[in-house]
């Protein structure tokens, strides 16, 4: 190596070493205790605890619950005290007639034989409520991951950018040298600061990305998220690179398990049943108010018995409006099940697509991807070192294996989202989709100090 050679070594050594203890000094004044590192796992779990929307579905179920009591209670029966032949308030009894009086009880036999289909219908209210509820849970499990994932991609794609910006910083300390030794042309400078500009620029979208995302997420972080939390605060644990895909079962087993278990099936089947009930029951009001009636009557000293029945005659109003009501009602649910069942099979499919098409594509990317571009890179710069390559070849490796990084860490990410997006539209939880090795299970929100970098792009990765 001839001594120019030596030079540029010595001066990219200096500019590393420079760049370096800049990084630890940031570190170190970073304060241990001001981020909240989240898993997965402790997400899911304070969105299904404290989420308003959870409990509003909760609170439903509890009123559905009512209404089945109501419909089951037996009917009060009305008491009845009667006076005849009894004189005017300040008038005398009108001679030759005795005073009667009696007492009876009528009990109300409508609500009996309607009994049976007011209950049917509160019963399968109350399973559509239950099947709400459990819709409401996993659709806002969902919208968590997804608020989740959101942030892990911001992080990488922060770190990325950071990483870039201090790999073309290093490189213009490195064009400074060589610009005052005369050993480079001022033209690579300049270019190299306009890289470094643009490469802030990255730096400072990609921080208001990542407020964005975690913004997003922080309303499912329930109580330990108040509104006095900092953005800046909240980081999620990023994914490990998987060691391996495991491949997904035939799409019949899901799509049986979502025609089977999917909570918008379960709840317009219940809809429908709820239906069939409420038509029974307006068939059965076309004969009310029935009554019967049992008591006694005295008259001259002496009791006697009182018992009769009241029937109203249905000549005029038959309840035929409520009758074709309730059944086109119930006309409407079984459409509506129907296209519920299409769509559901509909999502499933797509839902399957997309896991298996980001699966194959993980496996494809795994070991070699990333390691060729950072191997591009580090030919680039050493090459450029010697004076073999060009500037705009190592700044085009270093914005490439940036944009590998972000592809590799984006489709990681969506398919891991996508595996939770199959688990749902397959009628199970969220976390049945969830792996083990992806973050600790069980574990709560700890103080983290500065992000780990296990496998991802940041600060200690390679210039």
């Amino acid at each position: 190596m001839n001594s120019i050679s030596l030079v540029r070594a010595a001066a990219l050594g200096s500019a590393l070493a420079c760049s370096a203890a800049v990084g630890r000094a940031q570190t170190a004044a970073t304060p241990a205790t001001s981020r909240v590192e989240w898993t997965l796992d402790a997400v899911l779990a304070a969105t299904a605890a404290r989420h308003p929307l959870v409990e509003a579905a909760r609170a439903r179920v509890s009123a559905a619950r009512g209404t089945r009591r109501t419909a089951g209670a037996l009917p009060n029966p009305v008491a009845t005290y009667q006076v005849e032949n009894a004189p005017f308030p300040g008038r005398v009894a009108p001679p030759g007639l005795e005073r009667e009086t009696a007492t009876f009880l009528t009990l109300p036999l409508e609500p009996l034989y309607q009994r049976w289909s007011r209950t049917r219908g509160a019963n399968e209210e109350i399973r559509a409520a239950e099947a709400a509820l459990v819709a409401v849970r996993r659709q806002v499990a969902l919208d968590a991951a997804h608020a989740f994932y959101r942030v892990a991609l911001a992080q990488v794609s922060l770190a990325t950018a950071e990483e870039t910006r201090s790999a073309i910083e290093r490189l213009a300390s490195f064009n400074r040298v060589r610009v005052t030794e005369g050993a480079a042309a001022e033209g690579d400078l300049i270019r190299v600061q306009v890289e470094l500009d643009r490469a802030a620029t990255e730096v400072a979208l990609e921080q208001v990305e990542l407020a964005r995302a975690r913004a997003e997420l922080l309303p499912f972080l329930g109580s330990s998220a108040d509104a006095g939390t900092a953005l800046d605060s909240v980081r999620v644990a990023e994914p490990p690179v998987a060691t391996e895909v495991v491949a997904l079962p035939a799409i019949v087993t899901f799509v049986s398990r979502a025609r089977l278990g999917r909570p918008e099936l379960v709840e317009a089947r219940a809809r429908v049943a709820a239906a069939g009930a409420e038509t029974a029951y307006q068939r059965a009001l076309t004969v009310r108010q029935i009554g019967a009636t049992f008591g006694s009557k005295r008259v001259s000293g002496e009791s006697s018995m009182i018992a009769g029945v009241s029937v109203p005659l249905p000549l005029f109003d038959q309840n035929r409006g409520e009758v074709q009501r309730a059944s086109a009602e119930r006309a409407a649910a079984e459409r509506e099940l129907e296209w519920a069942e299409r769509t559901v099979a509909a999502q499933v499919r797509g839902a399957y697509e997309a896991a298996d098409r980001l699966s194959a594509q993980v496996a494809r990317l795994q070991g070699t991807f990333l390691a060729r571009a950072e191997e591009s890179r580090r030919i680039a710069l050493a090459a450029y070192e010697e004076g073999a390559a060009n500037l705009l070849q190592v700044l085009d490796a270093s914005r490439a294996l940036g944009d590998a990084r972000l592809t590799y860490y984006r489709v990681l990410l969506a398919q891991r989202q996508s595996l939770l997006d199959l688990a749902v539209a397959a009628g199970d939880e969220p976390g049945a989709a969830l792996s083990t090795s992806d973050n600790s299970r069980n574990s709560p929100p700890t103080a983290a100090g500065p992000a780990p970098t296990d496998g991802l792009p940041g600060a200690g990765g390679r210039p």
